[in-house]
């Protein structure tokens, strides 16, 4: 089941950038000599999570957009992502503008695809 607050979302929402996060900050310099400082520090939150609808794979209804819209425009907002069984505490990623992003199918149709930045907290 995929879930994000209340809303069930469709099995076939995919989430694109589940493999491009890595659990480790790292920063590193150069002494004058030219020998490498490394720092590094595991990360304990701050994934971001990116489901996408994608044509032809899962088409949302106008019903969820509004839902979804609706979770997006509260600031701060905190929702509990359920993702295949994990749970998740997430917000949207307002950072990465803009955080939910729906295109219709077809003109004036109320199928939507489309794109939900989240952030793990």
């Amino acid at each position: 089941m995929k879930k994000l607050g209340d809303l069930i979302l469709p099995d076939s929402l995919q989430w694109t950038d589940w493999w491009e996060w890595s659990p480790v900050a790292m920063e590193t310099a150069r002494t004058l000599g030219g020998a490498p400082v490394v720092w590094s520090q595991p990360l304990a939150k701050g994934r971001p999570i990116t489901l996408e609808a994608a044509d032809e794979v899962t088409w949302l209804d106008r019903a969820t957009v509004e839902a979804l819209d609706a979770m997006a425009a509260q600031p701060g907002a905190v929702f509990t992502l359920i993702w295949e069984g994990v749970s998740r505490s997430v917000m949207f990623r307002h950072q990465d503008a803009p955080a939910i992003s729906f295109q219709p199918i077809w003109p004036h149709h109320d199928l939507f695809t489309g794109t939900i930045k989240l952030m793990e907290i």
